[in-house]
């Protein structure tokens, strides 16, 4: 896998002339590299080396305290993005600042491209703590006047669990979103708008979109507290919740504010995958649909086993020998202890080994997706590392084919389709994690809204649960930086990941 360090240096020779002004203070800093790790005794490992040298190029401390902000790759900001930061990130930057177009001050990131220095980036020679330990019991007008005043740092995002941010389900239709907490009185005066709303909604629906984005005069105004409101069904990410006059809010990842009681949580299917070695290897197959086994008869046709206790869809089917036609039915052959047993073909899948395609590197991370039998495989090179189930686009939204690249890594990227009307294709599901964009907006990512994995269920992304997400997502190309919310190899040097969808 190509470094960091060497994408960096490809990115910053291709710039040019466009450079100026900025070579000797990447030279200055290598160079202090160099005589920081040149300082360490014989003996330093690997890891007391590359911190040396990161403490020497890359001295200061950083938390971002806004809502997402880019990362370019060049002091520019017409240059390609190649990273994004987002609420709470904690980075390491260059100590020198330097002048370009959009920002006065453009700090060098780590490990590459540049990020502008203004008022939502903390700034310090030591490492920032976590600055508000908790909002429980604040009072009325603390925590925003603390904000307001930038005395607030959220903490780091959590990259190491399943699901990075809580998610939570709107139950009610038409519920509000607060710009900030908002008073008794803006709390019913929303409420008196969302219930107009629903009154106009059964006799016009397009008076009551009308009055709801306050282009007539309906009913009450609502107040403007109100950022906007949420449809029943849609979801919302949350960084923690806020209290005021004992009524408790759930803070979403977007700085807005929703009454909890209108809420519900979701965690996501725990299903995970199967780890792949010299102990395990392809074919891997699971049950799909809960099914009871079936055996032969005296006369060699299929009946059912009604001693044999039914299958529970998703389970791994350790004694799986293979796929066989029996009195004209493929089956799935099972290996038990009493004797082969078989399910019908669309009780199960397979994941299967297929070859490496033409511009897959032999030390390359890449995904294949099975569309015939809703299947992932992670391999590295020709070896299958890891292999799960995973639901693709249902019919008139069909998952595209071909050999792609991953082109945009996120930790969390808000998907949704609004439209004009209240159809049922409408959604919005904020911050969906580890979302891997390979085609245009198709993306491999979790879906921690439904269960049906191992058959389609999708708008054409590939679907994984959020173990099987968050595992494949951390061993793909291009890696995460440190500290950062997304990266990009469009424009850029950096490598991605192949993405293989066959039917």
């Amino acid at each position: 896998m190509r470094s960091f360090a060497a994408a960096l240096s490809l990115v910053l020779a291709s710039c040019g002339a466009e450079r100026e002004g900025t070579a000797d203070i990447e030279a200055a800093a290598v160079s202090a590299a160099d005589r920081a790790e040149a300082a360490l005794p014989p003996e330093a490992t690997e890891e007391e080396r590359a911190a040396a040298r990161l403490d020497a190029e890359y001295p200061m401390h950083a938390a971002f305290t806004g809502i997402v902000t880019t990362i370019r790759t060049r002091p520019d900001e017409g240059a390609p993005v190649v990273g994004w930061l987002r609420t709470g990130a904690r980075v390491r930057l260059a100590s020198e600042a330097t002048r370009g177009p959009g920002c006065a001050a453009w700090r060098r990131a780590h490990p590459l491209g540049y990020v502008c220095d203004d008022d939502a980036l903390e700034v310090r020679e030591q490492p920032i703590e976590l600055e508000e330990p908790t909002l429980e019991g604040w009072k009325d007008g603390q925590v925003e006047a603390a904000r307001a005043r930038g005395a607030l740092v959220l903490p780091p995002i959590a990259r190491d669990a399943a699901l990075p941010y809580d998610y939570w389900y709107v139950r009610e239709s038409t519920v509000p979103e607060y710009h900030r907490l908002p008073s008794r009185d803006e709390q019913r005066a929303a409420g008196a708008k969302a219930d107009r709303f629903r009154e106009l909604l059964a006799i016009d629906e397009r008076r009551a979109r009308r009055y709801l984005a306050g282009e007539s005069d309906d009913g009450p105004r609502g107040t403007a507290v109100v950022n906007r409101y949420l449809d029943r069904g849609f979801y919302v990410a949350s960084s923690g919740f806020e209290l005021r006059a004992f009524r408790r809010f759930v803070r979403t990842t977007q700085g807005r504010f929703i009454k909890q009681a209108q809420l519900e949580p979701r965690s996501g299917h725990t299903f995970r995958g199967v780890e792949l070695g010299p102990e395990r290897t392809l074919p891997i197959a699971w049950t799909v649909r809960a099914a009871r086994p079936m055996r032969l008869g005296d006369d060699g046709a299929l009946v059912n086993d009604d001693d044999a206790p039914a299958i529970e869809r998703q389970t791994w089917l350790e004694g799986w020998e293979g796929r066989r036609n029996v009195g004209g039915q493929l089956v799935h052959v099972l290996g038990t202890s009493a004797g082969p047993r078989y399910l019908r073909a669309w009780f199960a899948s397979v994941a299967e080994r297929i070859a490496r395609p033409d511009g897959v590197a032999p030390d390359e991370p890449w995904v294949h997706v099975d569309l015939s039998e809703q299947t992932l495989v992670l391999y590295e090179g020709d070896t299958p590392r890891y292999a799960t189930l995973v639901s693709t686009g249902l019919e008139g939204h069909a998952t595209p084919t071909g050999i792609f690249e991953i082109r945009r890594k996120h930790v969390t990227d808000t998907m949704s389709n609004l439209g004009s009307d209240m159809t049922d294709d409408r959604y919005s599901i904020e911050d969906v994690p580890w979302t891997q964009y390979f085609e245009g907006a198709y993306a491999l990512h979790t879906a921690f809204w439904h269960t049906g994995f191992g058959l389609p269920r999708s708008h054409g992304c590939v679907n994984l649960t959020p173990h099987d997400a968050h595992y494949v997502f951390a061993r793909t190309w291009p890696r995460l930086p440190d500290g950062w919310h997304g990266v990009a190899t469009e424009q850029t040097e950096l490598r991605g990941s192949h993405v293989v969808v066959t039917e």
